[in-house]
C-alpha cells in the first residue's frame, strides 16, 4: 500500500454525511464516531485485496477521492476502511481525434482539463473544487454547475466505466467508442450512487473542442420583472450555456465582483461559441429584451469562467449550515426564488434547468422544502429528515433495495450512506 493512517471518517464536524459526528450518536450511527484506517492503494489489484479482506471481516469500504463531497448523504452504518483513489492518476488512452479519453478515476478534474487543453479540448461539466475533486468522486456525487443548461451533466459524457465489485474483481461497462450499446448500462448506475455500488477505477469520457469565445453579462431586475426576464431568456432565439439567478444578498455573500447592476435580483447569462456567433447572440438578446420592455443593458463579466466556478463551488463553500437543492419547473422559478428569499435564505438558481440552491440557517421548526434534497446539514437535522426529496414510491424503493442487494449483497460499499438503512 502507498499509505495508511488512522483517522476518523473525515468530515466537516457533524455535517459530513456521517463521515464524522459531534457528540453522542445512538443506534446504528455509532459507527460514525469510530476511527477508521485510511489506505491509499497503489494499484487496482491492491484495492481489490482490501475489499475482499473487509468483506470477510464484515466491515465496510468507504471510497474516497479528493474528499470534496463527504458531507453528502447519511452517516455509515458500521466502521470500515477508507480507500483513497488519489494514487490512480494515469491517462490510459487519449485518441484526441476521436474526442474521447480514458483515465484512472483518481485523476483530479484540474489535471484532466489540463491534459485536454493541450489538444484544444475540454470537459464542459462544471466541477466543485476541481483542483481537489477526483473524477470518480464527482461521478459518484453527480455534481454539476451553471453550464449544465448548455452542455448537460456527467450522464451525457461517460461512455465507459470500470469498477471493483464487492468480491474485489474489476468489472467493465461500456467501452472506448461513442457508439457503444453493448451490455448493461452500468455507467448510469454509478453516476450519483455515492460509491454504494462499487469502487470506480477507470472512466472513458466524450470530450469537446474548447469554445473560441466565452462571454457573460449580468442583468438586474425587480421582483416584478424577474419572471418575465427568465421567460424571455427561455424563449430566446439565442442559445445561452448558463442562466443563473441570484438575490443581491446572495451575490454579496459570495463576494462576487462588485461591478453589477443595482437591483434586488441579478441574472447572469453566458454564451460560448465562435466569437462572431457570440456577438450575434448578444445583439439578438438585446433586441428581444427591448421588445419585451425588459432591462437590455447588462454589465459585462471580466472573468466568466471564474464566475461559473464560484457559483459551482458555493454549495460546498457556503458558511450557512443547511444547504438544500430544490427542483421546480423553470416556469415557476421566479416565484420559488422570491419565496425563499422572503424566508431569509440566500438563494441562487440554475434558473432554466429548474434547480434552486437554498442556503439556510438551522431552525428547529423548519421541515425544509417539499421535494428538496438536503445537500448539507448538521447530523441532528439529518436525523429528522429523508435527505433525497420526496419519499420514493414503494415499487421504486423495492427496486433500489434489490439493486443494492444484487450488486453488493453484503453491503460492503458505503453502508447506509445513500438511503440510511441500505
Amino acid at each position: 500500500m502507498e499509505g495508511e493512517t488512522e483517522t476518523g471518517l473525515e468530515a466537516e464536524g457533524a455535517v459530513s454525511g456521517g463521515l464524522e459526528a459531534e457528540g453522542a450518536v445512538s443506534g446504528s450511527w455509532e459507527a460514525a464516531q469510530q476511527p477508521c484506517p485510511v489506505v491509499v492503494p497503489g494499484s487496482v489489484s491492491e484495492a481489490g485485496e482490501l475489499i475482499r479482506a473487509a468483506r470477510s471481516r464484515g466491515e465496510g469500504v468507504f471510497p474516497r477521492g479528493g474528499g470534496t463531497q463527504q458531507e453528502l448523504g447519511y452517516p455509515p452504518l458500521r466502521r470500515g476502511t477508507i480507500v483513497e483513489t488519489t494514487a490512480w492518476q494515469q491517462v490510459v488512452d487519449y485518441p484526441s481525434r476521436d474526442l474521447t479519453i480514458t483515465v484512472q478515476a483518481g485523476i483530479t478534474l484540474g489535471q484532466l482539463q489540463a491534459v485536454l487543453a493541450q489538444e484544444g479540448q475540454w470537459l464542459p461539466v462544471d466541477t466543485p473544487q476541481k483542483q481537489q475533486a477526483t473524477l470518480g468522486g464527482v461521478l459518484a456525487a453527480n455534481t454539476s454547475g451553471p453550464r449544465r443548461y448548455g452542455y448537460g451533466t456527467w450522464r451525457d459524457y461517460v461512455i465507459g466505466i470500470r469498477f471493483l465489485s464487492d468480491d474485489g474483481v474489476e468489472v467493465q461497462g461500456g467501452g472506448r467508442v461513442v457508439k457503444n450499446v453493448a451490455g448493461y448500462d452500468l455507467m448510469k448506475l454509478h453516476i450519483g450512487a455515492l460509491g454504494t455500488l462499487g469502487l470506480i477505477t477507470q472512466v472513458t469520457l466524450k470530450v469537446r473542442p474548447q469554445p473560441e469565445c466565452s462571454a457573460a453579462r449580468v442583468f438586474g431586475c425587480s421582483d416584478e420583472h424577474l419572471g418575465p426576464l427568465l421567460d424571455a431568456l427561455h424563449g430566446s432565439a439565442t442559445r445561452p450555456v448558463a442562466v443563473e439567478a441570484l438575490s443581491r444578498e446572495t451575490w454579496e455573500a459570495m463576494a462576487l465582483p462588485p461591478d453589477r447592476p443595482e437591483a434586488p435580483w441579478l441574472v447572469a447569462v453566458g454564451y460560448e461559441e465562435k466569437a462572431v456567433t457570440v456577438r450575434w447572440q448578444w445583439q439578438k438578446l438585446e433586441e428581444e429584451l427591448r421588445q419585451a420592455g425588459l432591462p437590455a443593458e447588462g454589465v459585462e463579466v471580466a472573468d466568466p469562467a471564474g464566475l461559473w466556478q464560484r457559483l459551482t463551488d458555493w454549495p460546498s463553500a457556503s458558511p450557512r449550515p443547511v444547504v438544500e437543492k430544490v427542483r421546480c419547473r423553470p416556469s415557476q422559478m421566479a416565484e420559488v426564488l422570491r419565496q425563499a428569499a422572503q424566508e431569509g435564505d440566500w438563494v441562487h438558481a440554475h434558473a432554466l434547468s429548474g434547480i434552486l440552491w437554498r442556503h439556510r440557517l438551522t431552525r428547529p421548526e423548519d421541515r425544509g422544502s417539499p421535494g428538496g434534497i438536503l445537500w448539507r446539514a448538521p447530523l441532528a437535522v439529518k436525523r429528522e429528515r429523508w435527505l433525497w426529496g420526496a419519499d420514493p414510491p414503494a415499487d421504486t424503493w423495492a427496486f433500489l433495495r434489490e439493486l443494492k442487494r444484487t450488486l453488493d449483497p453484503d453491503n460492503v460499499f458505503n453502508p447506509g450512506r445513500l438511503f440510511g438503512d441500505l
